[in-house]
């Protein structure tokens, strides 16, 4: 994983021409699902390109303080552009304290593509509804039903009578390709082809009949537990009752108890204790620690905390409900894990966690880092005036406990959060 700091460079390429008309596409149809600030970092880049073209580099700094905007909040909404192909992300490390990001800009798909693609029109239905979606769809309808008599228009043999052998037309099959409509691939975390594909090797269960809730279901436990698509065809087909209703063939509490018990996960021996980060010794494990939080789910989290045993069933009840009833993404229950065993002497109280979760859910966090920077900031409020938890202790220590002159040299956790370029100590930029 690679840390954002303010100061890290930002290079923006357009990869395609973009259209005026292309803002209404952003707004209308792109808009509902992305969120209002992942396209205001689009329009934002955008105009970056424009500007690098007359003035020297920016930094992300400039950037978020520009949008008055978190730099988690910077990450999240690139995370949703890149998700849906309308931009690609490269970065070259120079050295330990120069990063220089190079952000490609593609356009969105024309109406006619984006209807035609079953996952961009499939997330506008899901969040607008289908009545509205559909009403969407008319303003791009061109009724060619009308009978317009005979075509008689000119062709260009008729009227150019071009000679292919002519050294011209040479020259232009020629020459060197310009900059065209370019749309970026969509890749998706839980692939339902795949899912289905395994389905159908395995039994006679069809697509339909799976409803649209229920297939995100499906897919929320198998992310949360850390289950790819074979494992989770596998089990649904164990659990599928064909003689029940659509929207009820399964049993959603025995499908998340076999994800819990099982799942497909390896775990380590007890003594194998090498994957555990260590948040006292600097902001390399640091940046592993949050790189963890960010790419494994919850189940695979705890049983890493726990030098790789089996998390207890009970833990991964309580995991399954905080998913379901606050509706965090899973990095955040990662932090929030993390965060209430730090600071309830590794217990993982029901009762604390989702007082927390809570908290969070009503902040509307959905980052790691911000997760942290919110819990970190908690933390400091309830110790005012008494002895430091744990939790803030550690974040500390990661500064504290390095040499001076490595404290010059390394990012450290508070250093990421309380950047004096990043704004006041809450993550405000």
């Amino acid at each position: 994983m690679v840390i954002v700091n303010s100061k890290d460079f930002v290079e923006v390429k357009l990869m395609s021409l973009i259209a005026d008309y292309d803002r209404e596409t952003l707004i209308n149809l792109y808009q509902p699902f992305l969120g209002y600030s992942a396209v205001s970092v689009y329009f934002t880049l955008w105009c970056e390109a424009d500007n690098q073209k007359i003035t020297s580099l920016t930094t992300h700094g400039q950037i978020t303080r520009k949008m008055g905007i978190t730099t988690g909040d910077f990450i999240e909404s690139r995370k949703r552009l890149e998700a849906v192909g309308l931009l690609k992300t490269h970065v070259s490390i120079q050295d330990d304290e120069l990063k220089y990001y190079i952000y490609e800009i593609y356009a969105p798909k024309t109406p006619k593509a984006f209807f035609d693609d079953a996952l961009l029109f499939g997330l506008l239905i899901k969040f607008l509804g289908e009545t509205e979606a559909n009403k969407l769809k008319t303003l791009y309808h061109f009724d060619n039903s009308d009978e317009l008599g005979k075509d008689i228009s000119a062709s260009f043999v008729e009227v150019f009578s071009p000679n292919f052998d002519d050294p011209a037309f040479i020259k232009a099959l020629e020459g060197n390709p310009s900059l065209g409509r370019n749309s970026g691939n969509i890749v998706s975390e839980f692939s339902y082809e795949s899912f289905f594909n395994q389905l159908k090797q395995i039994s006679q269960i069809r697509e339909d009949a799976f409803s649209k809730k229920e297939m995100k279901e499906i897919e929320r436990l198998a992310t949360l537990n850390g289950v790819n698509e074979i494992v989770a065809a596998n089990t649904v087909n164990q659990i599928f009752d064909a003689s029940a209703g659509k929207g009820k063939h399964i049993d959603f509490a025995k499908l998340s108890r076999l994800f819990q018990e099982d799942g497909g996960m390896r775990y380590a021996k007890p003594q194998a204790q090498e994957e555990k980060p260590n948040l006292n010794s600097g902001s390399t494990d640091l940046a592993q620690k949050i790189k963890i939080m960010e790419t494994v789910s919850p189940k695979r989290f705890l049983s890493i905390l726990q030098n790789g045993t089996k998390p207890a069933l009970v833990d991964l009840r309580l995991v399954d409900d905080i998913s379901k009833n606050f509706h965090l993404p899973n990095c955040v229950i990662n932090a929030l894990i993390d965060y209430t065993l730090s600071m309830n002497d590794n217990v993982l109280s029901r009762s604390y966690c989702e007082k927390v979760a809570a908290s969070l859910a009503r902040e509307g966090v959905k980052t790691t880092i911000d997760a942290m920077t919110y819990l970190k900031n908690a933390g400091r409020k309830s110790t005012k005036g008494s002895k430091k938890n744990k939790y803030q202790k550690g974040a500390e220590e990661v500064v504290t406990s390095l040499p001076e002159e490595e404290n010059k040299e390394e990012i450290s956790w508070d250093e990421i959060l309380d950047d004096p370029d990043e704004g006041d100590p809450n993550g405000k930029a």
